[in-house]
Parts: structure tokens; C-alpha cells; sequence
């Protein structure tokens, strides 16, 4: 494993989606996760710009919500789109995105 694999991870990526969204193949996807070999920068750009579109929208939703009035329950019913070009069309963003919106809301019970 490397660093690059935990990143796609992190933003539940899996080969394919990388290789799409990075533009570059699934052989390099691969050689970078299984190796020491690191991607070149622009690599690791991409995936700064689709961290900070997950983190955005999670920041986004939880000033959006009404914590006045926020149940525990409402927790398990968010739902959220990513913005953006490089993470809106990908499951794996999107679930990362709402993850960190539902981990903020909760900390309103905390």
C-alpha cells in the first residue's frame, strides 16, 4: 500500500474512477497504489481539488441545517451532492462528503 492508495480510499475511489477523473490509465492507478512509485504532482493536485470539493460541501451542509431543530434521527437521512467537476458524478466523494457532514451535525449531540 502507499500513500496515493489511502487517498483513493479516503475518497472511495476505486481504479476506474481514478483513472477517469486523474486522465490518466488504471495501470498507472495501479503501479502507484501497489508501489513506491509516486504519481507526478498534478497526481496528487487532482486529488487536493476533490478533497477540498467533499470538504466544502460538507462544510455547506451542516451551516445549511437547522440545528434548532436537528434529531438524531435526521442524521441517517442526509443526502448531499458534491459540487464540482472532478468528485459531483462519483459515489465514492459523495459518501465521503456526507460522512463529514453527518460527523459535524453530530457533534451537536456531543
Amino acid at each position: 500500500m502507499s500513500n496515493f492508495s489511502d487517498m483513493m480510499t479516503y475518497l472511495g475511489l476505486d481504479t476506474s474512477e481514478a483513472a477517469m477523473v486523474l486522465n490518466v490509465s488504471e495501470d498507472e492507478i495501479l503501479r502507484w497504489c501497489s508501489t513506491s512509485e509516486a504519481p507526478p504532482i498534478h497526481i496528487w493536485q487532482g486529488l487536493v481539488r476533490m478533497l477540498d470539493e467533499i470538504r466544502l460541501s460538507a462544510e455547506e451542509a451542516a451551516k445549511s441545517a437547522d440545528l434548532d431543530h436537528l434529531d438524531a434521527t435526521d442524521l441517517n437521512r442526509i443526502n448531499l451532492m458534491v459540487p464540482g467537476g472532478t468528485a459531483s458524478d462519483l459515489a465514492g466523494p459523495k459518501r465521503a462528503a456526507t460522512a463529514l457532514a453527518v460527523a459535524t451535525l453530530a457533534r451537536v449531540f456531543v
